[in-house]
């Protein structure tokens, strides 16, 4: 195991009480209240997508919009923010999660196995599992398995998310999704309202029926149609006489809302396929659906353009592999040399360009020729050689391959690209972080936008359009009076390049976060002089508490840009390499990324050159800031 792990693990261990260790803090966090009153003063204010900032300033009192508006008396017991510097936006919604939900006891990575620790299943007489071992739980809700204390919902909270829907976890139908606030210490303060959707998804039981995506489909049927017996029953015996008692099975009874159309069936659907069959199954049985978790659904678009049955979008994205590609090809390519005009025309390899094992020696006589004349027979074996060489490297070329990856880049295109064309063709959707990581969200709403995507789209598509389809429009998606107080205040315009969430507010608890203003990088060959205090080889020292981390940095300048890198014996995950350097006087910036066990960390830091040493800090996301010292223990040649 790595040592680097390890540091991390002690990291995550550390006290979460002490202020200076959080990036995040509510303001009077485990203390006594002062006020229940927040005041943003002069903030340029969205107030819904759509709208343009407006300096105004905004008053909370005890969880609400009391007020938005100009010159406006502050309350004298308000906790003040100069905010005129700051946008306001209303925060965000996330339309379908898993924020907060832990694995079912019992139950974590054992979906799709049939004979749970060697044990022999039982089976009822008609060859059925029981519910729990079929995944068809559909009266379970999110209470059982929700942690009030998970580290995701702080990490989504910092990402601007406020209000979440999230259902439990589990197979075929795993149970009944609620709307949660993220903030508060208990269950009962965050669970706002439950019960109020049906999550589904084409997943098996594994050892027994349904255990196919065939099987899940006749077995909805199978469902659909006794709890729809259910309803006729209950019906009878409610308003009429001589009719027996219901004895209702317990999945049956669960689904009566949804044949009811009372409840939403929340169908996640990520693939073409997926959607296409619950659309079958939708128009076959006529519950209200709602598709979730959509990745291509710009395949099935003819179908949502009715608005009939809403749409999630997933916010994840497929990874681009383009750029690595390209890094790898450039770096191939100086490490053959440059090309130039062949024996096939421009811009085919040249005699410098490619050459196979065994034909070095040629390189000699190419020498030796530019200062003599050229015999016809070294003409000829030069032209036999360099004819190889080209033969050698086109053999390398794979028809298959590059097929493959001109399809890749082409699905990677479609996944960019649909949120944007679906907006423009008038299709309403909500966005959803099931499937994303919260370090990817920002940059995946960023590349939408890149794509087409318009901010005014993205914004209601976490906002006023999720709160449409949960059914809380009345009370939060936009910041005027008489709402909940749910705002984001941002260093600049929401999805702008560099900004950043300054506050949170979450039903008028106050989150401050630390906010670092990235200065553009030197360029051009008038920084060559400035990048030479930097260049070379660096001894560090990490101090974290009762031990020190210590390690190289290495910085080089190349046609003025700077690059650098990272190593040590902690440092066993695959990267090395330094982002976003940056200098400016004798302060110097840079990030770091490594992966902790799927979890993508970055350290940030920050040094102040003296001479031949720094020192300075450097920060570990929400586990805390840490002093770093070090000193230069070689110059370039």
């Amino acid at each position: 195991m790595s040592r680097l792990f390890l540091f991390c693990v002690f990291l995550l261990s550390l006290p979460i009480a002490p202020c200076s260790l959080l990036l995040a803090q509510p303001v009077a966090d485990d203390l006594p209240q002062i006020t229940g009153c927040i005041a943003l003063i002069n903030a340029k204010v969205v107030s819904a997508p759509g709208k343009a900032p407006l300096v105004s300033t905004v008053i909370i009192r005890d969880g609400l919009i009391t007020q938005v508006g100009v010159n406006m008396k502050i309350p004298a017991d308000a906790y003040r923010i100069a905010a005129d510097s700051f946008y306001v936006y209303p925060a965000f919604i996330d339309a379908f999660s898993s924020t907060g939900i832990k694995e079912p006891e019992g139950e974590g990575g054992q979906q799709g196995q049939g004979n749970r620790g060697g044990q022999k299943q039982s089976f009822d007489a008609e060859g059925n599992l029981p519910l729990e071992d079929a995944g068809i739980t559909p009266y379970k809700r999110v209470r059982a398995t929700f942690d009030p204390g998970d580290k995701s919902i702080a990490d989504w909270r910092a990402q601007g998310f406020a209000i979440s829907h999230v259902v439990p976890k589990g197979k075929m139908i795993p149970g009944m999704g609620s709307i949660i606030v993220l903030s508060g210490k208990n269950a009962d303060q965050m669970l706002w309202k439950e019960d109020v959707s049906m999550y589904s998804q084409w997943t098996g039981a594994g050892g027994g029926y349904p255990q196919t995506v065939i099987g899940v489909m006749a077995k909805w049927r199978e469902l659909y149609h006794n709890a729809t017996l259910a309803v006729a029953h209950e019906a009878s015996y409610t308003n009429a006489t001589l009719v027996s008692r219901p004895i209702y099975n317990q999945a049956h009874q669960a689904l009566m809302p949804v044949v009811k159309k009372e409840m939403s069936l929340w169908f996640r659907a990520p693939k073409m396929k997926d959607i296409s069959r619950a659309l079958t199954m939708q128009s076959d049985l006529g519950m209200k659906m709602v598709i979730t978790d959509a990745e291509e659904a710009w395949y099935m678009e003819d179908k949502f353009k009715s608005g009939a049955v809403p749409l999630v979008l997933s916010l994840d994205l497929p990874e681009d592999k383009s750029e690595k590609k390209a890094k790898e090809a450039e770096g191939a390519k100086e490490a053959k040399g440059p090309e130039g005009p062949g024996q096939d025309g421009p811009g085919q390899p040249g005699p410098k360009a490619v050459k196979a094992e065994g034909v070095k020696e040629a390189e000699g006589a190419d020498a030796s020729a530019t200062s003599t004349p050229l015999s016809t027979s070294t003409l000829s074996s030069r032209d036999s050689t360099q004819t190889k060489a080209i033969a050698v490297d086109t053999s390398k070329i794979d028809p298959e391959k590059e097929a493959f990856e001109k399809k890749r880049a082409e699905s990677l295109k479609a996944h960019q690209d649909q949120a944007g064309i679906l907006a423009k063709d008038g299709i309403a959707f909500s966005f959803g972080t099931m499937s994303v990581k919260t370090g990817d969200f920002s940059k995946n709403i960023s590349t939408m936008i890149e794509h087409g995507l318009s901010a005014e789209k993205a914004l209601s598509a976490l906002t006023t359009q999720p709160a449409r389809l949960l059914g809380i429009e009345k009370y939060c998606g936009t910041v005027e009076a008489g709402k909940m107080a749910n705002i984001i205040v941002s260093t600049k315009p929401m999805f702008e390049k560099d900004a950043s969430i300054k506050y949170m507010i979450v039903e008028g608890n106050l989150y401050e976060y630390e906010t670092k203003e990235k200065k553009d990088k030197r360029k051009g060959k008038s920084d060559e002089a400035p990048a030479g205090i930097l260049t070379g080889k660096w001894s560090y020292a990490i101090e974290v508490p009762d031990q020190k981390r210590e390690g190289t940095f290495e910085f080089t300048s190349e046609g003025g840009e700077l690059k650098g890198t990272m190593t040590s014996e902690d440092n066993a995950s695959g990267n090395d390499q330094l982002a976003d350097i940056v200098i400016d006087g004798t302060s110097v910036s840079f990030t770091f990324d490594f992966d902790m066990g799927g979890q993508m960390i970055q350290l940030e830091f920050d040094l102040t050159l003296k001479g031949e040493t720094f020192d300075g800090t450097v920060s570990v996301g929400d586990f805390g800031t840490f002093p770093i010292t070090g000193n230069r223990t070689s110059k370039p040649n």
